[in-house]
């Protein structure tokens, strides 16, 4: 386990446990924009003008942080890891202290912030291109990964169907954790998201964390 695959599947644990949380809680995936987007124009073509415009705001919020985190990224003058992470605690802080009974959407834009800002810093770790934050490319990677493997038998093809099928093994736990956690604290459930992000925080400084403990990395064998 490389140390960027290392905070892949911990950014990966963040993310399901997300994805769970705004399913359960608010009915809809916090971490994508295709629902956003489509019930946007479900309201434009239904002249409903302020779900529009929540939606629209949405849309602009999760696209504006896209672009910080790329901005910032490519920069290089700051930590983005550590942005994500303190982002992500934020987020959750705030989704724990939102009221049940609040507009549905509102809840989204704390989770558009972190989800975007986390797949653009995280979802190139480990090197294959994964979204940390939903399944859907993840499941098909690891399928096609299979399939070439069975057609070749190239260990690469290997290595890319476990990586993949890895990351959806760990969303998935994140997702579980989640279940659970909104079945029995409802919308508080969002504080538990804190554990992960622990986790993550860990994983972005775990070679600083090995050092002060004089423990060698263990690094994967080249392929």
């Amino acid at each position: 386990m490389t140390h960027e695959r290392l905070m892949h599947r911990a950014a990966t644990l963040v993310g399901g446990f997300a994805g769970m949380y705004t399913v359960m809680t608010r009915f809809n995936l916090g971490s994508s924009q295709t629902v956003c987007i489509l019930d946007m124009m479900q309201a434009l073509f239904g002249s409903d003008i302020r779900e529009f415009l929540l939606r629209l705001l949405g849309v602009l919020i999760y696209g504006g942080t896209v672009f910080t985190a790329a901005y910032l990224t490519r920069k290089g003058r700051l930590d983005t890891r550590l942005i994500s992470v303190l982002l992500c605690a934020v987020c959750f802080c705030v989704l724990g202290v939102m009221p049940a009974d609040i507009e549905p959407c509102f809840t989204l834009y704390p989770s558009f912030i972190m989800m975007a800002f986390e797949w653009v810093v995280f979802g190139s770790m480990g090197e294959y291109a994964s979204a940390p934050i939903f399944s859907t490319n993840n499941y098909r990677q690891a399928i096609g990964g299979l399939a070439e493997y069975c057609a070749d038998h190239d260990r690469k093809h290997l290595d890319k169907a476990k990586y993949f099928g890895g990351t959806l093994l760990i969303f998935h736990i994140g997702a579980a954790a989640a279940y659970f956690a909104c079945d029995r604290f409802g919308t508080k459930a969002a504080y538990f998201g804190l554990l992960p992000t622990v986790l993550l925080a860990g994983a972005v400084y775990a070679p600083t964390i090995a050092e002060a403990l004089h423990i060698k990395p263990v690094r994967a064998e080249a392929k």
